[in-house]
């Protein structure tokens, strides 16, 4: 099963930051988002967590300084195991 990470991922930085043009997604980082504090990290994860179906473990949080560093993650975690392919 392919997972459209980069649209699903889209979809949840426009629903915590509705003032983003989706252009901007992309590039977007508490440097660039005004409105990415603590709170938006926390409301943002959490949202990831029910998209996407999967629990963000407390030590990769420091991971997620930017939406780049985010879709990485979940590329990664989403990413069919080896035992998976075999299967």
């Amino acid at each position: 099963m392919v997972v459209d990470v980069d649209a699903r991922l889209s979809k949840c930085f426009l629903a915590i930051f509705p003032d983003l043009k989706s252009e901007e997604v992309a590039r977007s980082s508490p440097a660039t988002v005004k409105a990415w504090d603590s709170v938006a990290t926390v409301t943002l994860l959490t949202l990831v967590e029910e998209e996407f179906g999967i629990r963000i473990e407390v030590e990769d949080l420091d991971q997620f300084t930017s939406f780049d560093n985010l879709q990485n993650y979940l590329r990664r975690r989403l990413q069919p195991s080896d035992d998976t392919v075999r299967g």
